[in-house]
């Protein structure tokens, strides 16, 4: 007889390619395997046979009647009956089980003394699992109403067939009885719902370890199903050495009509570090191939390369460039809005969803991320299992570290301190690195190698001045500059200020910049404000602090509002970004009022009474100090958010059992957050793109979503075949505002 685990695909071949696949994936990270074993205290070859037994058995549930039937009907062309089936993933559970519960008693638990890893990890393989079954409900109440048939010696076959696959690798099958579970869901209920897997997790002693073995196990088993499902190879790791860079960066600067003077001493050391990397480099010194050749000494052990950094601008735009660094390979673009921005690239079919959604597992050999993406793998969100096991075994690059706020510091300090324990390896990297920051991370990463690039040090790119009073009040010398003809920056430290000098100036056609569009006019800011740096004409730019670490813009001179002083350096650097010009300046002036409900007011004053004290051809090093002086004596580690922050991974792994998956309710996301803020914000769309957005298709619509604060989105919202759209005020030349609470428009 023929059972069918997919419509096109016999039980049987999909099952076998599943193993295949199973057996490149074990052999590529092979490391990580003995690494979380040993964290784990039990042998490697236990923790891989585990994993082998949930790859045989993880579709046997698919031998159900109701499965089969609907399978039938597909493969025929008739509607199949959605509503009659059974999740194949719940009739799996008991078969593994009873499997796995036999396998302990031969040769000790997976992680002693709990012994419940592998059936979860089956039974969350398609749907999240939490202590209610919630993804089950159908299933729970088939199992009170009725029996569950299954075809006809589909059991045995499945049994048979995991049988022989598991004598290949030379193991003996845990033998059992062969039963016909009629009511598999109560057996999943009696662990996940009835406190069992709580007095388990009770008993266990470390667990981080039994979570990344958890991780491990559930990770290798998507790997196998998936690659198995699309017939592929398992392409893990990069490819990229030092050579191979430096012939590229040659080959370029040839076509560029410009010579290759090799390597700068600076990125010779960051190359020859093969540990943890600390580094400090001003722009313009070529810290992402400094940090690539770090990378590429962990490609030789099979490790990935993740590459994360603070806004989705700035990701989009490092993946723009680094693809030319691995041809022909796959590298993942990873954060909210991705496959809005390859839309062109990834077409609406299954192959182009699989892609993505291997992508936003960090599944490919290199990926390209906002931090935010990698720390909610803490939260146990989404496919948090692969997020984790791939992340444990990557090269990971923190760049722009300086960008982050206490809360987010918090979690990232959490983040490091847990996946060094299963070895990846960490760079970080700044343009200006706070000592408080270098400290705080040498803690976290003792051994670490610290590297400053001292070339450039002595090197002034601008004029710096510090002036009296408000930005607002010095607008004529704004217009002057414009008049001259130059390229002028204004940043602000709040969206209201942004667009009312933006209204304020109109007459000069200046592009108002900040976080407050719809998606679509975002992106057709960036490329202007991209296209106007790159032309010879003068032009006016009037931005918040998003423009600190987003666009690669070059302008002739800042006009900014008093920040912290990292920020400042950032915002300076948008100015002779290239360094060839002279005459160029950056001009600062006292906060507004709304500047320090954002930032700490002493330390705009600290800050704007230390810049007054050094005014002039700044070098490099005079900014480094500048920053040095403003933030002396601070003590990261004892700031309220980041102590907060710091415990809220342990809270939730002990709330949901360490392997248990975290399904959003509105209570959790103002806990489950990756950025503090002082009110949740979530997307909407303006209430003005109604009929085009019904008339648009479901790929598109996130094109006009802006995130609005959550208590003005209750009090304006409404909500059409599922989708919430927000009455707002919503100009595309200025941005989303409204007049209520204005003040709370100052967030980024």
């Amino acid at each position: 007889m023929t059972y069918l685990a997919k419509p096109d695909q016999t039980y049987e071949e999909h099952v076998l390619a599943a193993y295949q696949a199973w057996k490149e994936i074990t052999t590529a990270v092979r490391p990580l395997i003995d690494r979380v074993a040993d964290c784990a205290g039990i042998s490697s070859e236990r923790l891989v046979k585990s994993s082998l037994l949930i790859v045989v058995l993880h579709d046997i549930g698919k031998m159900c009647q109701p499965f089969q039937e609907m399978m039938l009907d597909i493969a025929a062309g008739k509607r199949p009956r959605y509503e009659r089936n059974y999740r194949h993933e719940v009739a799996s559970f008991p078969y593994v089980l009873q499997a796995a519960r036999v396998l302990d008693k031969l040769e000790g638990g997976a992680v002693s003394p709990c012994c419940c890893l592998e059936e979860v990890a089956v039974l969350g393989h398609h749907r999240p699992v939490n202590g209610a079954l919630q993804s089950f409900s159908r299933e729970v109440q088939y199992d009170v109403s009725g029996k569950l048939p299954w075809a006809d010696g589909g059991v045995s076959a499945a049994i048979d067939l995991a049988r022989e696959i598991m004598l290949r690798e030379g193991y003996e099958y845990p033998a059992h009885p062969v039963k016909e579970y009629e009511r598999p869901c109560s057996k999943a209920s009696n662990l996940v719902c009835n406190g069992g897997l709580g007095k388990l997790y009770e008993r266990v002693s470390d667990v981080e370890a039994m979570r990344m073995e958890f991780a491990l196990l559930k990770a290798l088993l998507h790997y196998a199903d998936w690659y198995g499902s699309a017939g592929e190879p398992v392409v893990y790791s990069p490819h990229l050495t030092s050579s191979i860079l430096s012939g590229y960066l040659e080959r370029h600067c040839t076509e560029m009509g410009r010579s290759f003077l090799g390597f700068s001493e600076f990125q010779q050391c960051c190359c020859s570090c093969t540990g943890h990397l600390i580094a400090t480099a001003p722009t313009g010194s070529g810290k992402t191939e400094a940090a690539l050749l770090w990378a590429q000494n962990g490609f030789r052990d099979g490790k990935k390369l993740i590459y994360l950094l603070p806004t989705m601008v700035t990701a989009n735009s490092l993946y723009s460039r680094i693809q030319s660094y691995f041809p022909g390979q796959t590298i993942g673009l990873v954060h909210s809005t991705s496959l809005l921005f390859r839309k062109d690239e990834l077409e609406v079919n299954s192959d182009s969803k699989r892609r993505y959604l291997r992508e936003k597992t960090f599944m490919s050999p290199v990926t390209v991320s906002t931090v935010d993406q990698l720390l909610f793998a803490g939260y146990n969100t989404g496919y948090w299992v692969l997020t984790e096991a791939n992340a444990a075994n990557s090269m990971i690059i923190l760049d722009e570290i300086h960008a982050y706020e206490p809360w987010t510091l918090g979690l990232i300090d959490s983040m490091i301190r847990h996946f060094t324990r299963f070895g990846a390896k960490f760079m970080i990297m700044s343009a200006t690195m706070p000592r408080y920051l270098r400290d705080l991370f040498h803690e976290a990463l003792p051994d670490a190698r610290i590297i400053e690039d001292t070339a450039l040090l002595s090197q002034s790119r601008n004029f710096f001045s510090v002036h009296k009073g408000c930005l607002e009040e010095h607008l004529s010398e704004v217009v002057s500059e414009v008049m001259r003809g130059r390229k002028v920056l204004v940043v602000v430290n709040s969206i209201s200020a942004c667009q009312k000098l933006a209204k304020d100036l109109a007459e000069y056609a200046p592009v108002c910049y900040h976080s407050k569009f719809i998606f679509l006019h975002r992106g057709e800011k960036e490329r202007e404000i991209l296209r106007l740096g790159r032309e010879r004409e003068g032009c006016l730019v009037i931005a918040t602090q998003v423009v600190e670490v987003s666009l690669d813009i070059d302008f002739d001179v800042l006009f900014t509002e008093c920040a912290p002083p990292d920020a400042l350096v950032q915002r300076a650097g948008r100015i002779n970004r290239a360094r060839k010009k002279t005459g160029t300046e950056v001009r600062i002036y006292q906060p507004s009022t709304v500047s320090f409900k954002i930032y700490d007011g002493d330390l705009l004053q600290r800050t704007f009474d230390v810049f007054s004290q050094r005014t002039g051809h700044l070098t490099e090093e005079d900014l480094i100090q500048i920053v040095q002086d403003v933030y002396a004596g601070m003590v990261i580690s004892e700031n309220p958010d980041f102590t907060e922050a710091s415990r809220k991974y342990a809270v939730t792994q002990q709330r949901l059992l360490g392997i248990q998956d975290n399904q959003y309710s509105e209570v959790d996301e103002h806990q489950t957050v990756t950025r503090k803020v002082t009110y949740l914000q979530i997307p909407v769309i303006p209430l003005d793109f109604k009929e085009i957005v019904l008339k648009s298709a479901p790929s598109e619509r996130k094109l006009y979503e802006v995130k609005m604060p959550q208590w003005y989105v209750r009090q304006h919202k409404t909500e059409v075949d599922g989708l919430l759209f927000c009455e707002m005020e919503y100009d595309e030349v200025y941005g989303a505002s409204f007049s209520e609470q204005g003040d709370s428009m100052i967030i980024l």
